[in-house]
């Protein structure tokens, strides 16, 4: 890296694949947005039954009512490796 935080390259590189690269990036940047819009539908919610542990209660997803946390948030902690070192995926924040 230099001064400015860039890694120089050095490489010659064909217009193809510069139009690659600038759509790569673009995708990847749609992508993320995707994948941030999912995790904001699929949040935890109390489910409004009853409970003996009133400390823990039942949660469900927001948008797919599975019991939480919903396959669609434990397939996505799991793609990103959230699962690996707990065992179960981390409850995001409640808005």
């Amino acid at each position: 890296m230099n001064r400015e935080g860039y890694v120089p390259i050095r490489t010659r590189l064909a217009i193809e694949d510069l139009d690659f690269l600038g759509g790569a990036r673009a995708d990847l940047l749609r992508f993320l947005e995707l994948g941030l819009r999912l995790l904001d539908l699929h949040q935890p919610r109390d489910a409004g039954g009853i409970t003996s542990d009133a400390a823990h209660p039942i949660l469900r997803c927001r948008s797919c009512m599975w019991r939480w946390p919903c396959p669609t948030f434990r397939a996505m902690s799991e793609s990103f490796g959230a699962s690996r070192d707990t065992g179960e995926p981390e409850l995001p924040e409640s808005a």
